[in-house]
């Protein structure tokens, strides 16, 4: 029984130390490889040999040393180059949600009150 104890916590400690340590390399590479170099057509800034993204990978490196959070990372490149920058732009449009929800609603209500006749 007690080693069933120690093999479980063995497990469970070695599932969720991964998601309980995050360095600033691995910050580093997940913001770089999210960023678009805008010189290099379809390349990120971590696949970019360009000296631009070089120029930007150094500003990047900056922000995450300043403890520059995720938001304002975000905040940051999108605000000098757009959405685009960002290679899975989280858009904040809840028009695109709710207009087509609420058309379904509409059809599937005509729909009920038809079949019901």
């Amino acid at each position: 029984m007690k080693n069933r104890y120690i093999f479980v916590s063995l497990i469970l400690t070695l599932v969720l130390l991964p998601f309980l340590y995050e360095n600033d390399e691995s910050r580093f590479e997940t913001w770089s490889k999210n960023l678009l170099c805008p010189v290099c057509q379809g390349e990120t800034i971590f696949d970019s040999p360009s000296e631009y993204a070089d120029d930007m990978r150094f500003v990047l490196k900056e922000q995450i040393n300043n403890n520059l959070s995720d938001q304002e990372i975000y905040d940051y490149w999108v605000s000098r180059f757009g959405e685009r920058i960002i290679t899975n732009p989280q858009n904040k449009n809840i028009e695109i949600i709710i207009i087509p929800l609420l058309i379904s609603v509409i059809f599937i209500i005509f729909f009920v009150r038809k079949v019901k006749k």
